[in-house]
């Protein structure tokens, strides 16, 4: 099933946006594909604005994301995040989840609501020990 984040509006009329860890994905993966390391605004194709940006801001304050929050009036729902790379726990969560074919098994798994109500760092740890059977596999099917 594929499952898109959503942005709800809540009783003051500012949107919510629900966890999705296909975007908290999306967003490491980008930002690890990037060339230099100069603080900008991450624009993931097909995703709504609104939905990546509050992405990026929880990734930052969860410090898996080095960058400078910025705070505006016209952009009230959330603070607006220039993104300069990932951080150490950034990139060991991606590492966990990056492979498409562990990420495969783990959404097979898991609903997108389990995902989304998961810590990051269980998510983090069932990466690791599926990328561990995985490699295991690639070393034991290579005839070694």
């Amino acid at each position: 099933m594929n499952h898109i984040a959503s942005a709800v509006d809540d009783c003051s009329g500012a949107k919510r946006v629900r966890r999705d860890m296909d975007v908290v994905r999306e967003i490491l993966l980008h930002v690890e594909a990037r060339e230099d390391l100069r603080a900008q605004a991450i624009v993931i194709e097909g995703r709504d604005p609104l939905i990546v940006g509050r992405h990026i801001e929880m990734l930052h304050q969860e410090g898996l994301l080095d960058g400078t929050p910025l705070r505006s009036s016209s952009e009230p729902n959330y603070a607006r995040v220039l993104v300069r790379d990932l951080t150490w726990e950034g990139h060991d969560l991606l590492a966990a989840i990056k492979n498409d074919t562990v990420w495969g098994q783990i959404k097979k798994t898991f609903s997108p609501s389990d995902l989304a109500s998961m810590p990051l760092k269980v998510i983090k740890e069932v990466g690791v020990e599926a990328l561990k059977r995985w490699a295991l596999g690639q070393i034991g099917g290579a005839g070694n």
